[in-house]
């Protein structure tokens, strides 16, 4: 087989479908030829994306693959020595990548074999597209210096003529060649006079050295492994070896329990803040800095932790837009399904969003490249890499032998050894790792057994695994002289909710320490609760019954309560006269624009709503009433929204789609023999016939006329050094030259004319068809 698009027409339909599961993007939409196939696979987007996928080990073998298929011609002659191997080989063998790595390179090959990056028998050659896609200086080499046409011209790929050279050599040669040697291969050439020029000017003339233009020199691939020892890299490429701290495995899990807890408690408490108050959304989509900043005061934790909660309930489809004018963000229906789960199913619901979502928590509160600061919840966090970050970044925890704890920095190591064309930032892994630590999934540093569960993506083990660590709920609370109160342990949803009306918490951790005052009874009375049921709720929970401080609390507050009412004039007054006595005369309500119509009755300039607020600052508890003296209890409904229908899909079942591809790799085939036997290729894919270029023998390619196709075509000739007639559309018509390309790039072939010995670039899109007239 001869070029990349031979080797694909000889697999089984076993293997192609093996390529196509490898590499998803080959495959969709499904290609109508071989040669489509072949084409797409050599784009430098499907060679980029087939590389993401590789490790250290197999991305420095594909690199020396590169690196020796361009000096094994030039080493041929020194190997052939004493041997009985045929020359002309054209790339390494899986034996030559081991000796250049210094390490069994076997499952490298054949990762690189089953992604399609390289291909061949015994010698292994480099898919079109793969040396571009690596850079100019693979592994580090500069270009290959190739045959000399002086017969008496060192050899340089023979370490030891190389060797005999360097006795001879002047003083600071051997110092520019170890500056070069293990790359970068491209050095500046001296312009003064001196010993260091003189030794550049040896080497060039001994061919130890190329000249690349009047300022630079580049050290020859074969000199350079001559020097190296025939290694492509310094040491062998090994995964980096993580020693995780030891921890108590049993302890993880208790330790992510608070986090867990403090979790649903703060998405809880963010649904019911905009439930009754939503806050608008900015121009730019995202949630305003004070608004953040007021919330995270109001449940008493930091923004960051906030902000987090509130893009993990926003993934979770809990809170969103609600696209009025103007917009605000509120709690969607499934927020109330949410509300009456339990915590370990909450949890788990609010972690898998998180583990799975696209935006990236950590960048609310930066600044954007105009300076802009982003906001919860902002559109322009979404990065489509962050959940393959999260997964990746836990996934070397999960895989450690002995759970542990490792650091940012290690973890960012095994990641960057994973991949090492797509390493996500340092700061990117530390943020996952910090935010999966804040959720419970890590504690400690190390993967708790939920955050396994979540992981492997079984969300039933999830949520049990978290359920046997939560601390069943509690339902009474010890209530003291001193006005305060202890819950000892996690209080349940009946006794939160009456914590929530008459008391302010004070400290959260293995109990619950709360306080009583007039501003927090009120809350009760305000929600409709009189005296008698604000007490008789709190003895229902109270261990020892309610203290008698404590009662006096609540009767001297439900007897000062609506004293002084409210209604709309815009709003007035009323109430016993000495109760509003020095009111209307107070500098601080002067803006109210209050005014006495008769003794214990005002009337204000403000709503009702405003009236009570302020005078509830200075001290007044005044309640609202309607228009028959009727007190209103401040009992807002919460606003909701119904969430987007989210389209289900089907779980991935590997084994489904290992026939769909198997089928679509038996389709491929079958259309490519009828091609064959039809004896036109074009029409497979759809494409216009062209007139044929010189007459060919029937071992001649049949060609393309398709671009990309052209494109494919054109990088199997660069890497296989064959010649192709180029059909080239002109101002006169169609001609038809024959050329060996040199390098294809940017949309352009440079090419090599042999019948009018010249140099010329072409133009892809000027390309009609691309024909192999065979080999050099």
């Amino acid at each position: 087989m001869s070029t990349f698009t031979e080797h694909l027409r000889a697999l089984a339909p076993e293997a192609l479908g093996a390529l196509l599961g490898a590499r998803p993007d080959l495959a969709t939409p499904p290609p109508g030829t071989i040669r489509a196939l072949a084409a797409r696979a050599s784009t430098r987007a499907s060679v980029e994306r087939a590389l993401a996928e590789v490790d250290g080990t197999t991305l420095a073998a594909l690199e020396a693959v590169v690196a020796l298929s361009g000096a094994s011609r030039a080493a041929d002659r020194a190997e052939q020595e004493g041997t009985a191997e045929p020359a002309g080989r054209v790339g390494p063998r899986t034996s030559d990548l081991s000796t250049a790595l210094g390490l069994d390179a076997h499952a490298a090959v054949e990762q690189a074999r089953r992604l399609g990056l390289v291909w061949g028998g015994t010698e292994l050659r480099a898919a079109p597209g793969l040396a571009d896609a690596l850079g100019p200086h693979s592994a580090g080499l500069g270009p290959a210096i190739g045959p000399s046409d002086d017969p008496e011209a060192p050899d340089v790929a023979d370490r030891r003529v190389v060797d005999r050279l360097l006795e001879e050599a002047p003083p600071g040669a051997l110092a520019v060649l170890d500056a070069l040697t293990w790359g970068p291969p491209v050095g500046r050439a001296p312009t003064e006079p001196g010993p260091a020029r003189s030794a550049v000017v040896w080497l060039i003339r001994h061919r130890l050295l190329l000249r690349g233009d009047a300022h630079h020199v580049l050290l020859p691939r074969e000199v350079a492994l001559a020097l190296r020892g025939g290694r492509t890299v310094a040491n062998p490429p090994r995964p980096p070896e993580l020693v995780p701290d030891p921890v108590d495995a049993r302890s993880l899990d208790a330790g992510a329990v608070q986090e867990a807890i403090d979790t649903v408690r703060l998405a809880a408490g963010v649904i019911a803040a905009w439930g009754v108050g939503p806050p608008a959304v900015l121009r730019s989509g995202g949630l305003g800095a004070r608004d953040l900043r007021r919330l995270a005061l109001d449940l008493e934790t930091t923004a960051e932790h906030v902000a987090l909660v509130i893009e993990s309930a926003g993934a979770a489809g809990l809170l969103m837009d609600d696209a009025d004018d103007p917009p605000s963000f509120v709690p969607t229906s499934a927020a109330d399904e949410w509300a009456v789960l339990d915590v370990s199913e909450q949890w788990t619901r609010l972690a898998v969003s998180w583990l799975d979502s696209d935006r990236a928590a950590w960048l609310v509160g930066t600044r954007d490249e105009r300076g802009s600061l982003r906001g919860a919840l902002d559109p322009a966090s979404r990065r489509p890499w962050a959940r393959r970050v999260r997964r990746a970044a836990l996934g070397v925890l999960a895989g450690l032998d002995t759970p542990g704890r490792v650091s940012a920095e290690q973890v960012h190591g095994a990641l960057t050894w994973q991949a090492p064309r797509s390493a996500p930032p340092l700061h990117a892994v530390q943020a996952c790792l910090a935010e999966a630590e804040s959720l419970g999934v890590l504690s400690s540093g190390a993967l708790t057994t939920p955050g396994r569960a979540l992981l492997r993506g079984d969300r039933a083990e999830a949520t049990a695994a978290m359920g046997r660590v939560v601390p069943p709920p509690v339902d009474e609370i010890l209530l003291q002289g001193d006005l305060t109160g202890v819950v000892p342990g996690r209080p349940s949803a009946a006794l939160a909710e009456t914590i929530a009306l008459t008391a302010t918490v004070e400290s959260r951790g293995a109990g619950l320490t709360v306080r009583f005052s007039e501003e927090s009874v009120r809350r009760s009375l305000d929600h409709g609760w009189s005296a008698e049921d604000t007490l008789a709720t709190l003895s229902r929970y109270a261990r020892g019954g309610v203290p008698q401080p404590l009662e006096y609390l609540v009767l001297d507050t439900a007897r000062r309560h609506g004293q002084v009412r409210a209604g709309a004039a815009l709003s007035y007054l009323r109430a016993e006269p000495a109760a509003l006595v020095g009111t209307v005369d107070d500098p601080t309500l002067r803006d109210l624009g209050l005014r006495q119509l008769a003794p214990g009755v005002l009337v204000a300039q403000v709503p009702a709503s405003e009236l009570v607020a302020r005078l509830r600052v200075r001290g007044i508890p005044a309640v609202v009433e309607d228009t028959h003296g009727v007190v209103l209890h401040q009992m807002t409904a919460p606003r909701r929204i119904r969430p987007p229908r989210q389209r289900s899909e089907p779980e991935a079942d590997p084994a489904a789609r290992a026939r769909h591809l198997l089928r679509v790799a038996t389709d491929l085939i079958g259309a490519e023999t009828a091609s064959r036997v039809a004896g036109d290729d074009s029409t497979v894919n759809g494409g216009p016939s062209y007139p044929s270029g010189p007459p060919r023998s029937s071992s001649v390619d049949e060609g393309t006329a398709e671009p990309l196709e052209a494109l494919a075509t054109l990088r199997e000739a660069v890497a296989e050094r064959r010649t192709v007639i180029l059909e080239i559309a002109g101002p006169d018509g169609p001609t038809s030259r024959t050329v060996r390309p040199l390098r294809v790039d940017g949309g352009r072939v440079r090419v090599i004319d042999a019948e009018r010995e010249t140099e010329l670039t072409v133009a892809v899109h000027r390309i009609i068809r691309v024909t192999f007239e065979g080999d050099e």
